[in-house]
């Protein structure tokens, strides 16, 4: 199967051809937003974090911004730094350069305030955009293909339609020779047992144990349980009663590969095939983890109706149920009701959904593009604010 994406510098292929302007700390977030307002082509890489975190949190944060600079749907990066952050602006633009793609790094302080800082930002994304404009798709494998996946507001009719649906999708772009990423550690649990007997090594499935067992800790030492309990109100009133009841369904998602290997949260995957990744349940850091793993591409269920996609990569929303789909069409890509009523079997709705995934990594937009509804993200840390 083939689809028409961007070739990168580095022999990747991207879903979309934009220019990324990063904010490499929070505090310049006002100065990215109108730079991408202005510049048709741009979109912004925007986040909470950067500075004043302990330091595993600032290393996490520098090398997810590295990778999500990296990303092959981005064919520029201009990046903003404050000038006193915590993180290291040169050590990410030298990074990033590594991959062969423009690169450039402004810093505010130095320019003398946000007005000159957007001022300049704004003439070198206008001259980068000029020149991504000169790039043009061309025919590429879905073995080129990194795809990300997740539930979100979900419902009963997650785990019997759209979750399904996903896997099957999953196991066709693994045998095309593409790649595709499972996370979310809240929606293994009660699962993980069955990801870690069919991994390819005992040291991945191993991993994947750790990393539930790893949430479970965290949480028990907040004084939460994460075991018997809901964690959303939304999943309680869509009929789901614990998160080891939603895991049940929401690992079909990575269908019945083999997983290859885990890799951490601002990792990337070193070869082809499934590959666990252990990113949060809530949407902006776990779509922002798939996307600096490579990610073109995301795969988004939902029973209720999250809304959300992402800057970096286009987010297809699909649901299997038909009251969602009637209600927040102008939200949702694509409706898989018809696996519940039985007028498509899980495998004719993969199949359809694989085609639909072509068309999107081929230049499609999802309605959270149309929308502008994605421009909000952040970034995953694990311990206190300082």
């Amino acid at each position: 199967m083939k689809f028409m994406g961007y070739p990168r510098p580095d022999g990747k292929v991207g879903a979309r051809n934009h220019v990324g302007v990063m904010a490499t700390v929070g505090c310049v977030n006002e100065v990215v937003l109108p730079i991408c307002h202005q510049i048709k082509g741009t979109v912004p890489v925007t986040h909470q974090q950067g500075c004043l975190t302990v330091t595993s949190d600032l290393e996490l944060v520098q090398q997810t911004l590295i990778n999500l600079g990296k990303n092959p749907n981005l064919a520029a990066i201009l990046l903003v730094s404050l000038g006193c952050e915590s993180v290291f602006p040169n050590e990410i633009r030298d990074e990033i350069a590594r991959s062969k793609k423009p690169v450039e790094l402004i810093n505010m302080h130095q320019l003398g305030g946000s007005i000159k800082t957007i001022t300049t930002g704004c003439e070198i994304a206008e001259q980068m955009v000029l020149d991504a404009s000169e790039i043009h798709r061309q025919e590429f494998d879905a073995s080129e293909l990194i795809v990300g996946c997740k539930c979100g507001s979900s419902d009963a009719t997650s785990g019997l339609s759209s979750n399904l649906a996903v896997g099957e999708v999953a196991d066709m772009l693994v045998k095309e020779g593409g790649t595709f990423l499972f996370g979310e550690v809240c929606d293994i649990m009660g699962s993980e047992q069955i990801l870690a007997r069919r991994s390819v090594s005992k040291e991945t499935g191993q991993k994947v144990i750790d990393a539930v067992n790893r949430l479970i800790d965290m949480a028990e030492s907040a004084g939460a349980d994460v075991v018997g309990c809901q964690l959303t109100e939304g999943n309680k009133k869509g009929g789901i009663t614990t998160v080891a009841e939603k895991a049940i369904g929401a690992t079909t998602k990575a269908g019945s590969t083999a997983p290859q290997g885990f890799i951490n949260y601002g990792e990337t995957p070193s070869g082809k095939g499934l590959w666990i990744i252990p990113t949060p349940g809530r949407g902006f850091e776990n779509l922002t983890g798939l996307a600096a793993a490579g990610a073109v591409v995301h795969l988004f269920t939902t029973g209720l109706g999250a809304p959300e996609g992402h800057p970096v990569m286009p987010v297809i929303k699909l649901t299997g149920n038909i009251n969602t789909w009637n209600r927040l069409n102008t939200h949702m890509d694509f409706n898989v009701s018809s696996i519940i009523d039985g007028t498509e079997t899980i495998e004719e709705a993969g199949r359809r959904l694989f085609k639909e995934l072509l068309k999107v990594a081929s230049g499609k937009l999802t309605k959270a593009e149309v929308l502008r509804y994605d421009e909000s993200m952040n970034i995953l840390t694990y311990g206190p604010v300082i």
